[in-house]
């Protein structure tokens, strides 16, 4: 697609996202607290096990309780969807579908077209409701409702207890016998996705779909992110951490695919170049698309289904 289709629809996205990002009255304790977690030795999690309490309310839903609480219980449940390979699909490999921001709609309507088409290539599907998002915005007129907030701390804990939740997702999948298993994130879903993959040993390959690479570009370059970025104006919080260039992934580069945009606003393109670069040259598609239009594209998703049936049954 072309440049002056693709960029507009971004911007507009962009401006439209302005509009449910919170801006409170957050204090420098706030702050403070926001880099007391960042710097936490076990932020990644390696503690997480395999959920006790998953429990399948039908054929595809199913809860858990998240390895981390907040102070609101509507986002403490993880709420997922679970599509099997028949009726020996513990056989079969498995692969974490992870969503952008704000994206229900994709949750709703994309998620579940992947899904059946991956059960089809061999792989089982599972996909869960990130912090903040769906079932999980919680109520009342003080609550946060939103990943990204002005609150530093609320979104690095969103962020820590996003990588929890795939973690225990993760030692699920693996605890049922699944013998592969491995991550497709989008937008934030990809950045969140490609930390796990560089710190849990479960995961056996990766998509990172126009992935968010460096947090610390999308604080002082987005307009949605303004609330946030000034907060951070009057205390630092070093976010180097949470770029994904600053890790380096489980898999080998042979079983990451890196899905490139273009004209992407979001995440730009020499973004996703350095993090290709750090991560040893996986294979990346560049596509003439933008952050929002890509998804929108037919042939690239069953491309990356295909991929995604081929990387799953390798025993690279």
């Amino acid at each position: 697609m072309h440049a002056f289709v693709t960029k507009p629809l971004d911007w507009f996205s962009i401006q439209l996202a302005r509009l449910s990002v919170h801006s409170g009255h957050t204090t420098d304790e706030h702050t403070a607290a926001a880099q007391a977690l960042l710097d936490h030795p076990d932020f990644f999690c390696d503690f997480v096990v395999a959920p006790h309490d998953l429990r399948f309310g039908d054929r595809h839903e199913f809860t858990f309780s998240s390895p981390l609480t907040t102070p609101w219980s509507d986002n403490n449940v993880v709420h997922g969807r679970l599509f099997r390979c028949g009726k020996h699909w513990r056989d079969r490999p498995a692969v974490i579908l992870l969503h952008g921001w704000n994206a229900e709609t994709g949750y709703r309507v994309l998620f579940p077209y992947l899904a059946r088409r991956l059960v089809r290539a061999g792989v089982n599907a599972a996909m869960i409701e990130l912090p903040y998002h769906c079932r999980r915005k919680p109520r009342g007129g003080d609550a946060i409702r939103n990943f990204l907030s002005d609150d530093p701390e609320r979104v690095i804990e969103a962020t820590r207890q996003s990588i929890a939740d795939t973690r225990a997702m993760l030692a699920w999948l693996t605890a049922q016998g699944c013998p592969r298993a491995g991550l497709w994130g989008i937008s934030l879903g990809a950045w969140l996705g490609g930390l796990v993959a560089c710190t849990d040993k479960r995961t056996n390959f990766a998509v990172l779909m126009t992935p968010v690479s460096r947090l610390d570009r999308v604080i002082d370059e987005l307009d949605f992110c303004a609330p946030i970025r000034r907060r951070l104006e009057s205390a630092s919080v070093r976010l180097e951490r949470l770029n994904l260039v600053t890790h380096r992934p489980r898999p080998s580069p042979q079983n990451i695919l890196i899905i490139q945009s273009a004209h992407d606003l979001f995440a730009p393109s020499e973004t996703i170049e350095e993090l290709w670069r750090s991560w040893g040259e996986p294979e990346m598609w560049r596509m003439a698309h933008g952050h929002i239009s890509i998804l929108m594209s037919r042939p690239i998703m069953e491309r990356a289904i295909n991929w995604v049936g081929q990387q799953a049954g390798s025993q690279a």
